[in-house]
């Protein structure tokens, strides 16, 4: 049988891993972190890469092979074609404003294209919510824990 003591101690060990794990998973999340982007476009698709960069981060990618177009959406909404219709291109790209970039690349060929490169990306606000979630339940557990040292 487990004395009262050992409930608290194992309840507040545990209450304080949770906190500690949500706490560093926000600021893992909210860190640029280097991601290469590889991949094939089949004929007739589309792929659209997001990152989710902070001004000054960079992102170079290069698509080469059958016939292409590409964009790009930056977070104040604005669209630019980068190249329509061709078979190799490449480009750098230094995010001068803060937010989620979408490079959207259309296989127009009949046959594979390549993509390659990397982006400096970040966490999504979304994950933000099971963040909060995991230092909410730590303190949960940790009450708990208190609690039974109390009765």
């Amino acid at each position: 049988m487990v004395s009262r003591s050992g409930y608290f101690y194992g309840l507040l060990i545990a209450g304080i891993v949770f906190i500690a794990i949500g706490i560093l998973s926000i600021y893992y999340s909210n860190t640029s972190a280097k991601v290469d982007v590889d991949g094939i476009i089949n004929p007739d698709s589309v792929d659209i890469l997001s990152p989710n960069m902070d001004r000054g981060n960079t992102a170079f990618i290069s698509v080469s092979g059958s016939l292409f177009n590409m964009s790009i959406t930056y977070p104040n909404k604005t669209d630019i074609i980068l190249t329509e219709s061709s078979s190799d291109y490449s480009f750098n790209l230094t995010a001068d404003q803060d937010g989620e970039y979408f490079i959207e690349i259309n296989n127009l060929g009949k046959s594979n294209i390549l993509v390659d490169g990397y982006a400096f990306t970040k966490g999504n606000n979304l994950s933000l919510i099971g963040q909060i979630m995991l230092i909410i339940t730590g303190v949960v557990i940790a009450v708990l824990g208190v609690r039974t040292r109390q009765t």
